[in-house]
């Protein structure tokens, strides 16, 4: 299943395989695959057979990004399957890839004096993963070095997708004020995509963010979508709803919580390392779930609020989001 991407009509698969949060700390903490500042091409062979295996049971999208030094990994994945399956195109895949501020063994200061923003970014990223093109690049937040603005920066991504090195071009992590400057950098190149937190307990991760992305023609990604049965499982009331949905569908709490997104028009981002939960993670498209039972998620997971990621600029508004979902939980 996928969905078009405003702007240019591109097809991109509604679910994702990730190699951020458990992939990233993974490689990072092993000093024989962490990426240093002699080896940039480091790969944890684990992610890279992950990924590989995601591929094999039918994901076409897979979700990396600077900061979490899984480019290679998912590069090698990704030619290493094309290699195996020569029936299969690059263009059959979608991957995502996102800008950030820190890169890890990597100087903000290029060689001619400019600050190291999304064109070097990618150009880079692109030779650590052996591909020509990435399908979606993100700013994956709105924190930038020293003297990139948050308009030339953007302005950057618009070359990037003018020279075809990104097709797509978004935006992670930002609420509706940092989007409305970027929108206007160029009317004729607004943010195509938008990555958020999104599960029952963060069903806005900034006030109103989700309206304003529909009004706007801005597609919503969602990451940790399993957040309710996984760090949010011991504080959260939709454990019994979801322990009685699945038995009624037959089918385990992540699919459910997985349709429940998917059930918004958002893309959801999931991973794992073991192949038996991709499959079943990929069967999320076999069953239906009845509209009400759809709205009792939303309504049980209004009533508790819950952010994994404290992003910078986006705990400001969690006061404020409480107050508007009637929450008094910490």
């Amino acid at each position: 299943m996928s969905l078009a991407i405003p702007r240019t009509g591109d097809k991109i698969p509604t679910l994702g395989f990730g190699s951020g949060t458990k992939w990233q700390w993974k490689k990072k903490g092993n000093e024989n695959t962490a990426v240093t500042a002699d080896n940039l091409l480091n790969t944890d062979p684990d992610l890279v057979n992950s990924t590989i295996e995601a591929l094999e049971t039918g994901f076409r999208h897979l979700d990396t990004a600077e900061i979490y030094t899984t480019r290679p990994d998912i590069g090698l994945g990704v030619n290493k399957f094309l290699q195996l399956h020569p029936e299969i195109k690059r263009n059959d895949l979608f991957i995502t890839d996102k800008y950030h501020a820190i890169s890890p063994h990597i100087s903000n200061e290029l060689p001619n004096g400019k600050i190291r923003g999304p064109y070097a970014s990618l150009t880079t990223g692109l030779k650590l993963m052996n591909l020509d093109y990435i399908d979606l690049f993100l700013l994956h937040t709105v924190d930038l070095p020293k003297g990139l603005s948050l308009e030339e920066a953007w302005k950057e991504m618009i070359q990037l997708q003018k020279e075809g090195l990104a097709k797509n071009i978004g935006v992670s992590n930002f609420d509706i004020p940092h989007l409305e400057t970027v929108i206007n950098v160029d009317k004729d190149y607004p943010p195509q995509v938008l990555q958020l937190e999104f599960h029952p307990y963060l069903q806005n991760q900034s006030p109103n963010i989700f309206k304003f992305c529909k009004e706007n023609n801005i597609l919503i990604e969602g990451y940790g979508p399993l957040m309710p049965i996984t760090k949010a499982k011991d504080e959260g009331p939709l454990i019994p709803l979801l322990n009685k949905l699945a038995d009624k569908y037959n089918v385990t709490t992540s699919k459910i919580l997985l349709k429940w997104s998917l059930s918004h028009g958002v893309v959801a981002i999931t991973t794992s390392s073991k192949k038996e939960r991709l499959i079943d993670s990929l069967q999320v498209y076999d069953f239906q779930i009845d509209e009400e039972d759809l709205k009792e998620i939303s309504k049980v997971g209004n009533t508790h609020f819950y952010r994994a990621f404290a992003i910078k600029t986006l705990p400001q508004w969690d006061e404020q989001l409480k107050t508007e979902r009637n929450v008094d939980n910490k």
